[in-house]
């Protein structure tokens, strides 16, 4: 009997690279349930130990901080997808010299930006920022230097998560935020106890979570990788260029999804006040569920869809492709429940002094299934690299979503409603163009004119 070599190891390429994202997938649920459940416990407690606009600004803050991940130009991603492509041909000096690199060259970024914040900080009109009187200027200094500080050594630290994705052991990362939020809501507990409501004590608390949390990711996981432990001695300048020319890419990404997803937050504060952040923010937490649990089962995929890629596995993916456009239909029924019982649930969970109206309920269901439906076709797009027409719509939709949620929360009197519909606009190109494309690339792989 004659057996064909190349399709024994495809099948079992197909067969090791399924086995792994379902074991992660299991893993991430395990750990992403407990995260959120922690986190959903987070918020009445924060809210309990400082105020209701004392937690809008708080909320804002960490918004605001969220940005820092975007510093890296890119270079994590790309270093992401050219790691996973190392490893995929067994390459390990390559991938120990990629990840040498990026840690160094993450690093000068850091440094530079944590220059440009201490420069900053003391000209910054920050009662402005926040639009708070309640506050003193130079408590919000204070606060925005620690948890700036804490962001920034963090950044560094989270490299891990990128180099755990490549490895396809994206369960790692969701374990980081299971212990930055178990640490968090004991520290939370510990500040109720022992101090008074201060934004201040909240801010080293939760900047000490995030360090402590990653420095233990970070040692576990080259205790089991010691293979790519970074080493200055394998550092190589001319691979940034390498993981730049497509990182660059992703970069004009982030930032143009920065300013979909980061800035709502603080449109609100300026144009209504931080007072109404609080209730926008619980109605996106609670519809945030559905999308943590989509993105549990795609985050795996990408570097997945790299290595499938790269040895020519169009079957495999385009399986996958089916499987989680089904999965859309649980979702969208998910979806319609959270939005017929979610005044029940917030009465609930926070109480009944968070008010919100019906209609920024309905917007915030739509730009769920909105969200998990791109979620499906970006990650594959961004396993593969070929990302040129996602950054031309993420651009464009950066380019309309701060002048759209202000005109529709302002002028059309929408309120915190108008916001999130913005965001729904703004993502609704890719809705489109994401499955074209992602379709158009696999026939032309397969019929062999790539």
């Amino acid at each position: 009997m004659r057996i064909n070599i190349s399709t024994s190891i495809s099948e079992f390429d197909n067969r090791t690279r399924t086995e792994a994202v379902k074991l992660h997938i299991s893993l991430t649920f395990v750990f992403k349930v407990l995260a959120i459940g922690i986190s959903y416990l987070l918020v009445p407690l924060t809210i309990n130990y400082l105020n209701i606009e004392q937690y809008g600004i708080w909320m804002t803050l960490l918004s605001i901080m969220s940005w820092v991940v975007f510093f890296d130009i890119g270079l994590g991603s790309g270093m992401r997808n050219k790691l996973a492509e190392a490893l995929a041909t067994n390459d390990i000096k390559l991938a120990k010299t990629y990840v040498s690199t990026a840690y160094i060259a993450i690093s000068i970024i850091a440094l530079i930006f944590f220059i440009l914040l201490i420069s900053i900080l003391p000209f910054a009109p920050w009662n402005k920022v926040f639009n708070t009187t309640t506050v003193s200027n130079y408590e919000l200094l204070k606060v925005v230097f620690i948890i700036g500080f804490f962001f920034l050594f963090n950044f560094v630290l989270s490299l891990y998560k990128q180099i755990s994705y490549a490895y396809q052991q994206a369960s790692l990362a969701t374990l980081g935020q299971l212990l930055l939020n178990l640490f968090a809501i004991i520290t939370i507990y510990l500040l109720i106890h022992y101090t008074s409501g201060r934004l201040l004590y909240l801010g080293i608390g939760y900047g000490l979570s995030m360090i402590l949390s990653s420095l233990l990711l970070t040692y576990y996981f080259y205790k089991k990788h010691e293979e790519v432990i970074p080493s200055p001695r394998c550092v190589d300048l001319s691979k940034i260029r390498d993981i730049a020319s497509l990182g660059v890419k992703f970069f004009i990404i982030q930032m143009a999804v920065l300013v979909i997803f980061a800035t709502d937050n603080m449109i609100i504060t300026q144009v209504l006040g931080p007072e109404y952040v609080t209730p926008y923010n619980v109605v996106w937490k609670l519809f945030s569920i559905v999308i943590m649990g989509h993105t549990i089962l795609v985050t795996p995929l990408w570097s997945a869809y790299t290595e499938a890629y790269a040895k020519g596995d169009i079957k495999w993916i385009r399986n996958t492709l089916k499987k989680l456009n089904i999965l859309m239909i649980p979702i969208i029924i998910s979806v319609l429940v959270l939005i017929i019982f979610a005044r029940d649930i917030i009465n609930v969970w926070v109480g009944p002094n968070i008010r919100f109206s019906y209609y920024l309920v309905i917007f915030m269901g739509i730009y769920t299934v909105i969200a998990t439906w791109n979620n499906i076709y970006a990650y594959f797009v961004n396993g593969i690299g070929r990302i040129k027409l996602q950054m031309y719509s993420a651009i464009i939709g950066g380019l309309i979503n701060i002048p759209l949620s202000i005109y529709f929360a302002s002028y059309l009197d929408m309120g915190i409603s108008g916001v999130i519909l913005g965001t729904i606009v703004s993502l609704s190109l890719f809705a489109i163009i994401g499955p074209m494309q992602s379709y158009y690339i696999l026939n032309e792989q397969q019929s062999g004119r790539v």
